[in-house]
């Protein structure tokens, strides 16, 4: 049984949502209750069909919000474009034009669709309301020399690993934090595969175990600014956390697909950069600092890019309703290079500091998670950047059952670990 998602006031949809999807700590949102008339059938526009079709489908009402109101078992008729309605579905019938966001369990491995090209979302309009994790960062302060800031001429490096990078969680799957024994358990898993490390914050002690782990089993940190408001307070816990032993610390991110959630306006988000910039040099930290944002935001605001020592950007094909696993990777490198076409500089390094596939959850279109489409998607994606990896960084180590699940994120926000992994601390 198949699941589509139908809009109350049947409006045009060309996704199921503007933009790239965020890993977070979901918000609860209202719900409208407000009732829905069972229709005899419901007829889909879809163009990625030749013929009609018609089934029984599992249908998610939402508001023009996009928020779910209820499900109802209906009987859909998929249309292609140029086909005009059968004559046999003439009953109560409502044509609702949008690319399907299917959403089905997947038992096993289906058929593997080729869709067309990616298809560009449109930018969604920032809504100003914090979306920042509810663990707060720990400050912490020690005594740091004051190295000269490097010329502006010399924009820092990093990278150069022949190891593709993958994201890492401090959380268990209770929500507490995991300890440093926890940390080294789960590094001693992971180390050998991955260059980089890529963490989000500071809170949970997690730069300090994290430096611990990744100088004992040889990785390099890709550490974050999660909350832009405690600038300051963060980068003296970074600072405390690699004993000032930068050398360990590939790249500083300021914020995590705040401009694309509403969470940051773009300005804010390119005084956060600059503001951390200078604190980190101030401490000594002489790579590179970016923002890192959704490919959604940065086609929108290049700036975001232009002003980031390299360009940091999320890039999740799973979101987009008309790319199957095997094309993944046609997908992350179509849009990094129509990415590249809106910089200044369009030599700038460009690092994709988050995408993957999940590997259990509900379908969007021809995105079905499972661990065969997983294997296969990472896959393509990997292959896509053989000759590059140290400019991909895969999302994400373990399973992070700390989440909860969402109908926006098609309940599959907690299966993304490589390979369906749980870490140690969650078995």
């Amino acid at each position: 049984m198949r699941t589509t998602t139908a809009s109350l006031t049947f409006l045009s949809f060309l996704h199921l949502s503007a933009g790239q999807q965020r890993h977070r700590h979901p918000h609860r949102h209202r719900t409208n209750k407000a009732s829905v008339e069972k229709r005899d059938r419901i007829t889909i526009t879809d163009s990625t069909r030749t013929t009609p079709t018609e089934f029984p489908e599992v249908v998610v009402y939402v508001d023009q919000y996009n928020n779910p109101v209820r499900t109802a078992t209906e009987t859909v008729v998929y249309v292609p474009i140029t086909a005009e309605t059968p004559e046999a579905v003439a009953p109560k019938t409502s044509t609702v034009w949008i690319t399907p966001a299917a959403s089905k369990v997947a038992p096993g491995l289906p058929p593997l669709p080729t869709p067309p090209g990616p298809v560009w979302p449109t930018p969604p309009t920032p809504k100003h309301s914090s979306s920042l994790r509810p663990i707060p960062p720990v400050a912490s302060h020690s005594t740091r020399p004051r190295p000269p800031v490097p010329s502006a001429s010399s924009p820092p490096v990093s990278g150069g690993s022949n190891l593709h990078g993958i994201t890492y969680s401090p959380y268990k799957g209770s929500g507490g934090c995991k300890t440093a024994d926890d940390v080294d358990a789960d590094f001693a898993v992971i180390a050998k595969d991955y260059g980089v490390i890529r963490l989000y914050g500071v809170d949970c002690d997690q730069v300090a175990t994290a430096y611990a782990a990744a100088k004992k089993y040889g990785n390099k940190l890709f550490l974050g600014i999660f909350d832009v408001n405690s600038v300051e307070e963060s980068v003296s816990t970074m600072a405390a956390g690699v004993k000032n032993d930068w050398s360990m610390v590939d790249t500083v991110s300021v914020g995590n697909e705040l401009v694309n959630s509403g969470g940051a306006t773009v300005s804010q988000s390119l005084g956060a950069l600059s503001q951390a910039r200078r604190a980190l040099r101030a401490a000594g930290y002489q790579g590179p600092v970016v923002v890192v944002d959704t490919f959604v935001a940065m086609l929108a605001h290049p700036e975001l890019c232009d002003q980031s020592d390299y360009c940091a950007v999320n890039v999740h094909p799973f979101f987009d309703p008309n790319t199957g696993p095997r094309q993944a990777g046609s997908f992350v490198t179509s849009t990094v290079s129509n990415i590249r076409s809106r910089l200044s500089n369009s030599s700038k390094r460009i690092v994709v500091t988050e995408t993957g596939w999940p590997w259990q959850g509900n379908s969007n279109g021809a995105a079905v998670p499972g661990m065969d489409h997983q294997s296969v998607a990472l896959s393509s994606i990997k292959n896509a950047y053989a000759h590059n990896a140290s400019d991909l960084i895969l999302f994400t180590a373990f399973n992070d059952m700390w989440k909860k699940p969402e109908v926006g994120t098609f309940m599959a926000e907690q299966y993304w670990g490589m390979g369906g992994r749980f870490s140690p601390s969650d078995r």
